[in-house]
């Protein structure tokens, strides 16, 4: 399947590491060029290092908390690609646990208004495309409650930002611009959060590994295959939509 994407222009958040790399690889891999964000230099450097093998890609520092800079690398960004037609928001502030209200403080400016400054500032070009996607990187913990020591802050807030993607299919729908989620559930990347409960907390890895029905997590590969999907032209009839990523490790079903 051709899906459209040779030519693209997309920029991605939290883009140097684990799923949003591995987005990052997958769209050059169909052709695409990206410009990807983090907030560390070197983190950056490294990254865009790595992806300039595979294709056009730039990077800049961004804390997408910081509104006026994540749409001034909207800005950057299409002056460097020519333009911008997809926007994809992996950066996040996780659920570590904080004292008082500071970890919704995070995950709110991060998680929820990181992609508001990056759709935002993308607005101008992608009303340009005739290809325009936005995909917002949520999780199932945003759906349905999970026993594992995170901050409750990061369940709320992704359930935030996978309404406001709802919000967004619907007024800017007319405009030619879809808007979709992806939910991953449990996904091992080395040096990850999972990789941490692996190391320090065996038993609840054992657990939660084992009660997905194939015995295993899921990799940064899987869901960025599906977030490369719904971000093409192949997927131009699905918009609002959250899609789970997780092989089968919830059981609700949606109707």
């Amino acid at each position: 399947m051709d899906l459209g994407l040779q030519g693209a222009k997309a920029v991605i958040s939290g883009g140097t590491q684990g799923i949003g790399l591995a987005v990052a690889k997958a769209l050059l891999g169909e052709g695409a060029s990206v410009s990807i964000a983090a907030r560390r230099k070197e983190g950056v450097d490294a990254a865009v290092e790595e992806l300039s093998a595979l294709g056009t890609a730039v990077g800049q520092v961004c804390d997408v908390s910081d509104y006026d800079a994540t749409v001034a690398w909207m800005q950057n960004a299409a002056e460097a690609l020519g333009g911008i037609d997809i926007v994809i928001h992996n950066a996040t502030a996780s659920g570590q646990p904080g004292p008082g209200t500071q970890s919704w403080t995070n995950n709110f400016n991060i998680d929820v208004l990181g992609m508001v400054g990056m759709s935002e500032g993308a607005l101008p070009f992608l009303e340009q495309s005739d290809r325009a996607a936005l995909v917002q990187i949520a999780t199932i913990t945003g759906i349905e409650h999970h026993d594992v020591p995170i901050s409750p802050s990061y369940g709320a807030m992704k359930a935030a930002s996978i309404r406001h993607m709802a919000q967004l299919a619907q007024q800017w729908g007319p405009k030619g611009i879809r808007a979709n989620s992806v939910s991953p559930g449990p996904i091992f990347i080395e040096g990850g959060v999972w990789n941490a409960i692996k190391d320090n907390a065996t038993a609840l890895y054992e657990r939660d590994r084992d009660f997905h029905p194939t015995k295993r997590m899921g990799s940064a590969e899987e869901v960025a295959r599906v977030v490369t999907f719904l971000a093409s032209p192949a997927a131009s009839w699905v918009n609002g939509t959250n899609t789970r990523v997780d092989g089968a490790f919830t059981r609700g079903v949606d109707f």
